[in-house]
């Protein structure tokens, strides 16, 4: 079981196709270049007989799918059926999500992933697709740190008084500090707008034409003012000194324009109010199941104030699936559970094998972390040394100001993006033995949690259930769904 698999010889159609990206134009110049990637794949491809008919490169960062020359090599592919060998370097080369895993799944392609040495098909073993679903699902968490690492960024400020986004009309973002400051040219009306509005002699519609035609125009010289827009500026408690972020209420630094006071009148006076929502009751299984006689949701309803039963919605035509009790469906998510639960030796087999894939990405985040960390160096030498010359008199203070302001925020963006890989170098193995923990308690922690929290561990392993004639068949998310074929098929102890 623990023996490697070598690597498997091209069967199909001698023709392939490469494709090549890096995630940005510091990438390219640090290492990941595209010409170091095509030579590889050109070079291995020479190695196995393939004769390469199309070259697909993209150089940006994508976040999702959609980057223009994986969608050109997609539609390449779905072109030319014969022609269903990819040659890439790596996972992470290949996917940034999903979406692009299950498009290039659908097209039943041999994808040779060169530097990581594997072949991937639909005949390659259950174990090695299991271990290259985690690589996807690695790939996507490195994605999704980078945006928690943003999001944490933007708190901070926020926290600090400074607004992290865009500032409303009426104020200006100043590039060079980072601050909001009022626009001179447009406070004068959104003040008189607040004063409209307390007046209660106005509605929405009238405000905005009065304020309109007396002269507020949008940020954007090809967009007017609208309707919904006059509703928000009138909301927002921006304007007080004070911004809502992430829900909570910060004191900002930016000047206020209006008084409290002021603010509060026209909320009376326009009938901003919110409204308590009705507490809805929570059902275990919702949000899972579809009917699998007419594709339609499977909701719940509860009958004589205590009996929970699920039903078909109906919504595109009748139906006749019948009534299920909640606790008749019990038991069927009870089997779906353990369809992915593994052993000790099977969940300890598959970590090392993780451990051995993670070691190009391990040297890739700590080649980067040593690149940051020499740019911080040299930052900081600049700066001291500039100082020095300012003390001197070699260069004025204005100049020393903004030499000085330049650096520093360049010293912020490597400080980031350092966090970002240090945490990222970290969570890439971390989170694939956690997947892989969850995976072997999956069933014992379902088994201890009362009833209605169960749809939490459900929805991390399910996308999915169809419910037809009494038979539950479960959609495993990725890449449980591997892994649920590999227990099934009894493959792993090969």
């Amino acid at each position: 079981m623990r023996s490697q698999d070598k690597a498997v010889e091209p069967l199909r159609d001698q023709r392939a196709i490469l494709y090549a990206r890096v995630s940005s134009k510091e990438q390219e110049k640090d290492g990941y270049s595209i010409p170091a990637q095509q030579k590889l794949l050109t070079d291995y491809a020479r190695s196995k007989g393939l004769h390469i008919v199309g070259e697909f490169v993209d150089v940006e960062t994508a976040k999702a799918a959609g980057r223009t020359q994986f969608r050109e090599m997609v539609k390449f592919l779905s072109l030319h059926h014969p022609v269903k060998t990819l040659l890439v370097e790596k996972t992470d080369r290949l996917y940034r999500n999903f979406r692009d895993y299950v498009t290039l799944e659908d097209l039943d392609l041999e994808i040779h992933l060169v530097k990581e040495g594997e072949v991937l098909s639909q005949d390659a073993r259950s174990h090695v697709k299991f271990i290259h679903g985690i690589k996807v699902l690695m790939a996507k968490n490195y994605i999704d740190n980078l945006s928690e690492e943003v999001k944490k960024g933007h708190l901070e400020k926020a926290q600090q008084g400074e607004y992290p986004a865009k500032a409303p009309l009426g104020y200006r973002n100043n590039t060079a500090n980072g601050l909001v400051e009022v626009d001179a040219e447009k406070a004068s009306y959104v003040v008189r707008m607040f004063e409209l509005a307390a007046s209660g002699q106005y509605s929405y519609k009238h405000i905005r034409q009065q304020i309109v035609g007396e002269g507020l125009t949008h940020q954007s010289p090809k967009m007017k003012l609208s309707l919904s827009h006059t509703k928000r500026m009138v909301k927002n408690p921006f304007y007080t000194g004070s911004f809502l972020w992430n829900g909570i209420l910060y004191k900002g630094k930016h000047t206020p324009l209006i008084s409290t006071t002021l603010f509060e009148r026209a909320q009376q006076a326009m009938g901003t109010r919110h409204r308590p929502k009705r507490q809805k009751h929570t059902f275990t299984f919702s949000g899972l199941l579809v009917c699998g006689k007419c594709g339609c949701l499977v909701t719940a309803e509860i009958k004589k104030w205590r009996y929970v039963y699920y039903h078909c919605t109906k919504s595109r035509t009748a139906c006749d699936e019948i009534y299920y009790r909640e606790e008749d469906l019990a038991p069927r998510f009870d089997a779906v559970v353990k369809g992915i639960s593994i052993g000790p030796e099977i969940r300890d087999w598959l970590i090392q094998a993780l451990k051995e894939s993670h070691q190009d990405e391990t040297a890739y985040h700590q080649k980067e972390v040593a690149r940051l960390q020499e740019a911080l160096r040299l930052i900081k030498g600049r700066m001291d040394q500039m100082y020095l010359d300012k003390l001197d008199g070699k260069v004025s203070e204005r100049f020393w100001m903004e030499k000085s302001r330049e650096w520093e925020a360049e010293e912020g963006r490597i400080a980031e993006q350092l966090r970002s890989h240090q945490v990222a170098n970290r969570r890439y193995y971390d989170d694939g033995v956690k997947l892989l923990e969850l995976a072997s308690r999956a069933h014992e922690l379902y088994a201890k949690q009362p009833l209605e929290q169960k749809n939490r561990l459900l929805r991390v392993l399910l996308s999915n259930c169809t419910l037809q004639d009494g038979t539950l068949r479960p959609t495993y998310k990725k890449p449980f769904d591997i892994l649920a074929r590999g227990i099934e098929r009894g493959v792993w102890g090969e």
